[in-house]
């Protein structure tokens, strides 16, 4: 095993960057992109997303990722749905909410979208650990919020509703501060 790989190996993160790699190799910018080209092809290092490695797929934590890939976001809409129940099939992609523009990145075998929103929604969230994840309420009126524009897919028939707390909704879909919205939404609360 060469040395720049026991040294990667000792690196304490699921996920790590080529500014995290070359804090301990010793050689230069080039050398370090031949050699960490080296270990990606012969599979003993993967490259998660251009600059950014793992070790192990198994244990990458994807929406922590994907938080610091794209800053600010936070987990948002069809994600929390589906995480908490209200929605009956889980979401095959991270979605979350940022106020930087409309992205998606493919990252390795994970799908991230990051949707914009305007600053003055950029609220309703709690931290978990190392996540902003939205309140399932917030989640719920900003994919409702989302659809308007047609930007996202909505239909409380295939959502359980009764999880949500009707009162916090209701005072939410205020700070929304959106006609469309709310004609849309009370009549379900």
């Amino acid at each position: 095993m060469s040395a720049l790989l026991k040294r990667i190996n000792a690196i304490p993160k699921s996920t790590f960057t080529f500014s995290d790699i070359r804090k301990i190799a010793e050689m230069n910018d080039e050398s370090l992109r031949v050699s960490m080209n080296r270990l990606v092809n012969s599979g003993r290092v993967l490259r998660i997303i251009r600059g950014v490695y793992a070790h192990d797929l198994a244990h990458i934590d994807w929406e922590h990722l994907a938080q610091e890939l794209y800053a600010p976001s936070y987990l948002s809409f069809e994600s929390v749905l589906g995480r908490v129940g209200i929605l009956s099939q889980k979401p095959y992609a991270l979605t979350l909410a940022t106020t930087k523009r409309t992205r998606t990145i493919e990252a390795h075998t994970m799908t991230i979208r990051y949707h914009h929103i305007q600053p003055r929604l950029y609220w309703g969230y709690t931290r978990e650990h190392t996540v902003f994840i939205a309140e399932p309420e917030k989640a719920f009126l900003d994919l409702a919020y989302l659809s308007l524009k047609g930007y996202a897919t909505y239909d409380p028939s295939e959502m359980d509703l009764t999880v949500l707390d009707s009162a916090k909704i209701l005072r939410y879909l205020k700070k929304f501060n959106c006609v469309q919205l709310s004609k849309r939404i009370t009549p379900l609360f």
